[in-house]
């Protein structure tokens, strides 16, 4: 039902693979389609799944031994994490992530891979909710297939496959699987997306998704071409906290904007909207900079460092915030 080859070209499947298991229908399909590989020897290295208890909802401990038990019945090991959600600047639902994310670096060895489900029309969801905030070319990537998380690997191997297989797969082997009901919830954003929006796109255009999802892919290609020729721009200075304002007087302002932005990025630091890049460039390219010239800027939901814009002999100077 899946493409196998399409699936091994994203996971080596001699290293250690961890499903990112909520019991949900998504992580239900692909820990049994993982643990069926497994089964058939197509997977050599180990197979475990963690849950996260985020202890939100009233029916969390359910959630948590419903794992439990589809984990013990295949004998997958299983990590359980419980975690406590307080709201950030960003809501709870990123606030969840964030703890979740840490939780799976907590417990991620290093080379171990960490599958997520995220699928097609998550893709197309993401992308949605990302345009009608307003987002750059960069939003248009959509979830990254793979990204380092601390020692290990996070991979996404279903992007490109629909939500409407996921579903086949799960009544075609007639697994039982979480509904949490906070789906449901339409005064949430990405809920109204998936539950009203999508729906009625797909009535018109039933492949939606899945060019939602193509259009991602080149969104994310032209980025790795855009940096290369960037990195290429800036040269040693790239990994440095300090940049040449004469080097970046010496660039076109769309592609000076471009540089100071990816500068900030490779310094690990949360990359500035667009309303504080404007501000940057008024500051220290459109007008004198001096010792005195501050720009700052935060992450609303704190999963990355903001950062704090200084001029310090000649050179826009980065620290974190």
């Amino acid at each position: 039902m899946f493409d196998l080859d399409s699936f091994l070209k994203s996971v080596d499947p001699k290293k250690n693979i961890v499903v990112a298991y909520s019991g949900g229908g998504d992580s239900t399909a692909l820990l049994h389609f993982c643990h069926e590989l497994k089964q058939a020897k197509v997977i050599t290295g180990s197979l475990s799944a963690i849950h996260v208890n985020h202890s939100i909802s009233s029916d969390s401990q359910a959630w948590e031994n419903h794992c439990s038990e589809f984990c013990g019945q295949r004998q997958i090991p299983l990590i359980i994490k419980k975690v406590i959600v307080e709201s950030n600047g960003a809501g709870m639902e990123s606030a969840a992530r964030q703890l979740r994310y840490e939780a799976f670096e907590q417990e991620l060895e290093l080379s171990d891979q960490l599958l997520l489900a995220h699928h097609a029309d998550d893709v197309a969801e993401t992308v949605l909710f990302r345009l009608f905030r307003g987002t750059g070319v960069e939003g248009l990537q959509g979830p990254m297939p793979k990204r380092v998380l601390g020692k290990s690997w996070m991979l996404r191997p279903w992007l490109d496959v629909p939500k409407i297989d996921l579903s086949n797969y799960l009544e075609a082997h007639k697994l039982e699987y979480i509904e949490d009901e906070s789906n449901q919830n339409n005064e949430l954003d990405r809920n109204y997306i998936r539950n009203k929006i999508l729906p009625i796109i797909a009535n018109r255009w039933p492949k939606a998704a899945q060019k939602i999802q193509q259009t991602s892919g080149f969104a994310a290609q032209h980025s790795i071409v855009m940096e290369s020729l960037l990195a290429d721009k800036l040269g040693d200075a790239v990994r440095s906290s300090m940049l040449s304002r004469d080097l970046l007087l010496g660039l076109e302002g769309h592609v000076c904007e471009a540089a100071i932005r990816f500068w900030i990025k490779a310094n690990d630091i949360a990359a500035p909207n667009q309303k504080i890049l404007h501000e940057i460039m008024k500051a220290f390219i459109r007008s004198t900079p001096s010792t005195s010239t501050l720009v700052n800027w935060s992450r609303a939901d704190e999963a990355q460092k903001g950062g704090v814009l200084t001029f310090v002999d000649g050179a826009l100077t980065l620290n974190k915030k």
